[in-house]
């Protein structure tokens, strides 16, 4: 019970460094480090040691941006196109922590991939509360695994 506790707490958390990391005024290394950081206390506290290897995957993902001043957004001219680009990144990023749990793996990059798409869109963004949506699908199923 106490595991799943830290785990909800782990899930609420990268949501809040998400949304900071891309706040004005904030380091994006909230969503950098942070998200990433939390990840890996997750991986430890599962005691699934190949996870670990996606402490740098998950920290190379989250370094690309999808802003409108991006060079993934200048490069592709799409801002649904990047986000869902993103979204793959992001899912992709935790073969290591989901290894194995290969269903798992393949509906977390599906559900990542259309939730920063959709995060993009003005008739859903939510009072400027996308981004702490995307930071909790970004920790929800590696997290809850």
């Amino acid at each position: 019970m106490i595991l799943i506790i830290i785990k909800l707490i782990l899930v609420a958390l990268c949501g809040l460094f998400w949304k900071l990391g891309g706040q004005a005024g904030f380091s994006k290394g909230f969503r950098r480090y942070g998200c990433a950081g939390l990840l890996l206390i997750n991986t430890i506290l599962m005691r699934h040691w190949i996870g670990i290897l996606s402490f740098p995957l998950n920290f190379a993902a989250h370094a690309v941006g999808y802003g409108k001043n991006s060079k993934l957004t200048v490069w592709l001219k799409n801002k649904y196109l990047v986000r869902f680009v993103c979204g793959l990144l992001y899912g992709c990023s935790d073969i290591f922590i989901l290894w194995g749990n290969w269903w798992l793996l393949g509906f977390h990059i599906g559900i990542l991939s259309l939730g920063v798409t959709l995060a993009g869109n003005q008739k859903f963004q939510l009072k400027d509360r996308e981004e702490a949506f995307i930071g909790v699908l970004r920790g929800l199923c590696p997290i809850l695994s």
